[in-house]
C-alpha cells in the first residue's frame, strides 16, 4: 500500500465568519429592513461632506470652526424658527430622502456634560463613550441641528453607523427648510418637548389629512406666524418646480 504525506496539502479552515456589529447595519425605509452597509436594491445613500477648513480661514476669531465646516452648497446657518433656539441649520437646495450627513464630530468624553452629545453603543449595545460637541472649535456643524418640537417638524434621523453618529434625510426637504432631528427622550425633555404628543398626531394627520396637523400645532402654541409658513410652503411646493442636489453616493 503506498503512503502518501499529508504535510504539503493545504490547510483549510472550517470555523464560522463572524456576524458583523449591529452598528455595520443601515435601515433602508422602502425595505422597511436592516441591510448591511447599503441596500443592493434601492441603491446606497447619498453622502455629503463637510467643507474642508484651511489652516488660515480669513475668518474673525469670533466665527468659529463648526460653522465654517457646513457644505455650503447645500446647507446654510441662519436664525432658527424655534423661539430661544439661537442658530439653526437650513436647507440651501431641496434636499431628497436619503441625504447622509456626518459623521458628528467633538471631543470624546466618558460622561454627558452637555446637550451637545451623542452616546456612542458598543457590540453589545452598552454605551462606550460619548461624542461632545459643546467645544465650537472643536466639532462641525452638526452641532447647530436643532431638536424637532413634534413629528411633523422632523426631517432627519440620527443614527450610528461603525461607530460615529450620521444624520439622514427622511423626507423631501425643501429649499430654505431648517433641519430638525429628534435628540432622543432624555435631551427633548430637558428642552421641553412633550414626548407624550410628540408622535400621537401622525394617525390622525393620516385620517384627517392636513387641517389635523395645522390644528395640533396652534394646540401645542406653536406661534402663529410659523404656522402660516408652514402653510405658504406647503402651497408653494405644490406650484414650484423641485430642484434635487446631486451629491456622490458610496
Amino acid at each position: 500500500m503506498e503512503r502518501r504525506s499529508l504535510r504539503c496539502l493545504p490547510r483549510k479552515c472550517y470555523s464560522e465568519m463572524e456576524e458583523p456589529n449591529l452598528d455595520e447595519y443601515v435601515f433602508c425605509e422602502k425595505c422597511a429592513d436592516f441591510v448591511y452597509e447599503y441596500c443592493s436594491i434601492h441603491g446606497p445613500l447619498l453622502v455629503v461632506p463637510d467643507d474642508k477648513v484651511p489652516s488660515v480661514t480669513g475668518y474673525p476669531d469670533f466665527v468659529p470652526r463648526a460653522a465654517l465646516t457646513i457644505p455650503r452648497v447645500f446647507l446654510h446657518i441662519a436664525p432658527s424658527i424655534i423661539p430661544g433656539a439661537g442658530l439653526g441649520v437650513f436647507s440651501t437646495l431641496t434636499l431628497p430622502c436619503g441625504v447622509r450627513f456626518g459623521p458628528y464630530r467633538g471631543k470624546q468624553t466618558k460622561e454627558i456634560e452637555s446637550s451637545y452629545c451623542w452616546q456612542i453603543r458598543d457590540s453589545n449595545n452598552k454605551r462606550s463613550h460619548v461624542i461632545d460637541a459643546s467645544d465650537a472649535n472643536a466639532s462641525n456643524w452638526m452641532r447647530y441641528v436643532n431638536c424637532a418640537r413634534h413629528w411633523h417638524e422632523q426631517n432627519l434621523v440620527a443614527y450610528q453607523y461603525q461607530g460615529q453618529i450620521y444624520y439622514r434625510t427622511i423626507k423631501i426637504v425643501p429649499r430654505c427648510t431648517e433641519l430638525l432631528v429628534f435628540y432622543g427622550g432624555e435631551f427633548a425633555a430637558r428642552l421641553r418637548v412633550d414626548l407624550r404628543t410628540y408622535n400621537s398626531p401622525k394617525g390622525y394627520a393620516q385620517k384627517y389629512g392636513k387641517l389635523w396637523t395645522y390644528f395640533i400645532l396652534f394646540y401645542n402654541r406653536v406661534p402663529t406666524t410659523q404656522i402660516l409658513l408652514f402653510l405658504v410652503l406647503d402651497i408653494v411646493l405644490i406650484f414650484a418646480p423641485t430642484t434635487y442636489i446631486q451629491c456622490s453616493a458610496i
